[in-house]
């Protein structure tokens, strides 16, 4: 707090402390450029410009640019790292990096003007440099060992991803959050062994200020109130067998810290955060009919984990320590624990097996998020192949579709969508294999001949609110040809030479599904290197590799930036693709030698970062 010298009020800023005191020095901060009049805060200034005598027809000055100027350098600036502005600074200095300082703020963008044109000459080099070779904007990201939190991206995507309409989920939240029997604060709740006292007749009196010291869920209950409380004690319980607390670094959760993080209060804001944030990169979740209130404790606690990552500060101010990885050990063992008997045709099964799938897959990607080597290396070796095993006994690998997308009711809508989730676990999944196979060479756990059901529907179909607009959608789609499994979409990658017409299929292709078809042929080009698949040739992976971007070429000229723009992970798919070529490019030279281009798995992100770094500099 800073506290005022002269009347003692305090504040939580300086700069609030500052401009108070200039109400006792009466010094003038800002002044009205028509009249010269003089004010003590810049917004009374601004408000008074708005109705200035002298102002007349006379049009306002231009606005101050928003946010804070720049104290840091290029590179700095755009990497969101400290700078000590040192000459260079010691960032740049550890990084080999040129360190440049521009005075200007990058002007916002004018349609009037020319947006390369204004910007400084270094970074307009870098930006059409990277629009017209195909930087590595997000693998760069990733890969860059000054990024320590959020690597993955999905806050940056958070910015910008489409506001969704949360009626319904409130209404659900809402309905989970009734008492579920108001007059149990004063009735079985409350029984006398609930107080420090003896008798009824040292009861305290019932008065506001007396239960003003309980919490409402503590005075009434709710279903969505006890079903925190439970996931509570299982983590603690969690955490105690885990052997937490036989050093001092760690120690075992505490309940009542857990209580002010895991709280009703911030349900509704948590949950928003993951349905605007990961669900875009993971979209394994049906938010139309999502309900709070009736999912199991290990789907509500991973996404209520993963909208309160995004929704407080990335330093983890109000996280308890090691809450992450106690969440994902009391979620994995429910996943061992998984009987391997029920089918995902088994009703009586198929929603809590499937809900505890969604689960895992959440806390993985959560957990890649967090910027340490031993977790990645636990998830890597332990975590995934545990999830994929799992995936693969109950048969989701091989999962069809009863029903093709068309006209429907509620009921066959809400089907479908059960049927739409299993498809989607088994191709997430995949995706998470093929993603750790391209960023850290992890020998494939799921073979690309392996995954034999359908393709996951397009956006537009999953995110559709009701079955009468999903009917309207899949109307629209009616004359494309529905898409082979992936196996047999990438045979025919692979064998269609380039010469020939486009692919009949082809039309009925989105950006999401190719996303699954680049991790496929990286994964497979990877084996082939590896000498893994003896009869595939990289002449072979080459030809699905141009096949490929004959398809991405179509499909992208048909949406505009806002849709690409809101895709998650999918728009960048031909990062992928520019990577894939650069390793069949490096492959059998005898002037590489990279550790990226070794078989060996890692869990060091500095062999692509370097691999990347030698990209922009080698290739064409």
């Amino acid at each position: 707090m800073f506290q005022c010298k002269l009347c003692e009020k305090s504040y939580q800023r300086k700069t609030h402390l500052i401009r108070h005191e200039a109400t006792h020095t009466r010094q003038l901060s800002s002044s009205c450029p028509l009249c010269n009049k003089s004010f003590l805060k810049p917004e009374v200034t601004r408000r008074h410009i708005k109705t200035c005598a002298k102002k007349l027809n006379q049009p306002a000055p231009p606005a101050a640019k928003p946010g804070r100027k720049r104290h840091s350098c290029e590179l700095c600036f755009f990497a969101r790292a400290s700078c000590d502005r040192s000459q260079p600074c010691s960032r740049c200095r550890s990084l080999g990096r040129q360190c440049t300082f521009v005075a200007q703020e990058i002007p916002s963008r004018d349609p009037s003007c020319s947006t390369v044109a204004a910007l400084p000459a270094s970074i307009t080099a870098s930006r059409v440099t990277s629009r017209d070779s195909g930087s590595f904007s997000f693998l760069q990201h990733f890969a860059n060992p000054s990024f320590q939190r959020d690597r993955l991206a999905i806050g940056e995507t958070a910015k910008s991803s489409v506001r969704r309409n949360l009626e319904t989920l409130n209404s659900h939240i809402e309905d989970a959050l009734v008492p579920t029997d108001p007059t149990s604060a004063f009735d079985n709740d409350f029984q006398l062994t609930s107080f420090p006292f003896q008798t009824p007749s040292t009861l305290p009196p019932f008065t506001d200020d007396y239960l003003l010291q309980f919490t409402p869920d503590t005075l009434f209950p709710s279903k969505l109130s006890n079903q925190l409380s439970e996931i509570m004690t299982e983590l603690v319980e969690t955490s105690k067998s885990m052997g937490l607390g036989s050093t001092e670094m760690l120690s075992p959760l505490d309940f009542m810290e857990l209580s002010t993080f895991l709280g009703v209060s911030n349900i509704s804001a948590s949950i928003s955060a993951f349905f605007h944030s990961l669900h875009w990169h993971l979209p394994v979740v049906h938010f139309p009919t999502f309900d709070p209130g009736n999912i199991s404790n290990p789907l509500l606690l991973s996404i209520f984990l993963s909208g309160a990552t995004y929704t407080i500060p990335l330093d983890g101010g109000a996280l308890p320590s090691g809450l992450f990885d106690v969440a994902e050990e009391y979620i994995f063992r429910k996943i061992a624990d998984l009987s391997t008997l029920a089918s995902p045709k088994d009703q009586s099964h198929r929603l809590s097996t499937v809900q505890l799938l969604q689960s895992a897959l959440i806390i993985e990607m959560l957990q890649f998020g967090q910027d340490n080597m031993q977790t990645r290396r636990r998830i890597r070796i332990v975590r995934h192949p545990c999830l994929v095993s799992t995936i693969r006994s109950l048969g989701i690998f091989q999962l069809k579709r009863g029903t093709a997308p068309t006209v429907c009711d509620e009921r066959t809508w809400i089907n479908l969508v059960a049927d739409e989730v299993c498809i989607r676990i088994a191709c997430w999944a995949f995706l998470a294999d093929g993603f750790l196979t391209v960023c850290f060479k992890n020998h494939p756990s799921i073979s690309v001949f392996e995954l034999d059901c359908h393709f996951p529907w397009s956006a537009g179909l999953w995110e559709a609110e009701s079955a009468s607009s999903f009917s309207r959608i899949a109307m629209s789609h009616s004359t494309e040809l529905p898409l082979p499994p992936l196996k047999d979409v990438i045979t025919e990658l692979l064998e269609t030479p380039l010469s020939k017409d486009p692919i009949p299929w082809s039309l009925s292709v989105s950006v999401e599904h190719l996303l699954i078809l680049i991790y496929a042929i990286n994964s497979l080009a990877f084996q082939a290197r590896a000498g893994l698949l003896k009869y595939l040739s990289l002449d072979r992976i080459r030809c699905a590799s141009g096949n490929w971007r004959r398809i991405w070429d179509s499909v992208i000229g048909l949406l505009d930036k806002d849709q690409l723009l809101h895709l998650g992970y999918p728009k960048h798919a031909q990062e992928l693709w520019w990577l894939l070529n650069a390793t069949l490019d490096a492959t059998g030279r005898s002037d590489v030698s990279l550790r990226y281009m070794d078989n060996n798995a890692t869990d060091d992100l500095g062999n692509l970062n370097e691999f990347i770094q030698w990209c922009h500099q080698s290739l064409p």
